[in-house]
């Protein structure tokens, strides 16, 4: 570790003191008025970490963004819709199960019709939340993230046809055969949903190098790629189910396989709504500067 003879940050910290309140990052205590190149009085961490764990100098290089507030409700907005968007479809999933899995009676008893609509409708709210990015990228206010935000948007929008279009003309009726049904209520709605979660594996990160939460969380933060497999795994499993006899071991081994793998895009689903969330506090309330903290001390 560098000594404070060797810090380069100790000679800019001498003699400033703090102006605003900041608390020990060790023991909590209230620093505002000391020396800014001192030792906390109560535990003797040196005021100079809490400085450098709050200001973020790796934000502030990162070219600015306007209106950061919309860029922020929006992505928290598209994820939690997106989360009871699937939710729903998993609803559909549980009424149809095998009657081998311990599902409860009470999951059984959803109508396909009336999820698959709440899971078209929140999908389109979820286009709608995400509408104020796709203006921003039109006015030339974001560009750099034009790719994320156009796939984004696409799979959202045609997520909330595809699974209208699966109530009102396959879902429940036969006469389409199993290919077309297969296609219309699985894999095309898993297509929708995999060009989303590319739009958000390109935006995500990118706005999320704004936020020191989120690039300090490493392993712990959901990764869009892990999303995007599992999907693949939901449509081999409804493959399965398509094509084996009902109840058979082929057809139950299809729907644990989809059982799994949703309950993954959901769980990920909760991650990504904590990774917006916080994305969105970075943005709206950024960290402070060394200039906004600090004053030279004029006793």
């Amino acid at each position: 570790m560098q000594s404070e003879s060797q810090s380069p940050i100790v000679s800019q910290l001498k003699g400033m003191i703090l102006i605003h309140q900041l608390a020990c990052i060790r023991c909590g205590y209230e620093l505002k008025s000391l020396s800014a190149d001192s030792n906390c009085p109560e535990c003797g961490e040196p005021i100079r970490l809490t400085i450098i764990d709050t200001v973020d100098p790796a934000a502030r290089r990162l070219p600015p963004l306007e209106s950061p507030c919309t860029i922020g409700n929006a992505l928290v907005g598209v994820s939690l819709f997106l989360f009871f968007t699937v939710a729903c479809a998993v609803l559909v999933l549980l009424s149809n199960t095998s009657e081998k899995l311990p599902i409860s009676n009470f999951m059984r008893t959803f109508e396909d019709p009336i999820w698959i609509c709440v899971s078209s409708a929140l999908a389109f709210v979820a286009f709608l939340s995400f509408l104020p990015l796709i203006r921003l990228c039109r006015s030339g206010t974001i560009q750099e993230f034009r790719a994320g935000i156009a796939l984004t948007g696409l799979g959202l929008l045609s997520f909330a046809v595809l699974m209208g279009a699966s109530r009102w003309i396959l879902l429940g009726t036969t006469e389409f055969g199993t290919i077309i049904t297969l296609l219309f209520d699985t894999m095309l709605p898993a297509l929708s949903l995999g060009i989303t979660f590319t739009g958000l594996r390109r935006l995500v990160p990118r706005l999320g190098q704004r936020s020191r939460k989120f690039r300090l969380a490493q392993s712990s933060r959901q990764r869009m790629s892990d999303l995007l497999a599992a999907l693949v795994f939901v449509v081999i499993g409804r493959t399965g189910i398509s094509i084996a006899e009902h109840d058979s071991n082929l057809a139950t081994l299809g729907t644990i396989m989809m059982v799994l793998c949703i309950t993954l895009i959901l769980v990920g689903l909760l991650y990504l709504i904590r990774n917006t969330f916080w994305i969105r506090s970075a943005l709206c309330s950024p960290p402070p500067t060394l200039q906004e903290l600090l004053r030279l001390n004029t006793k």
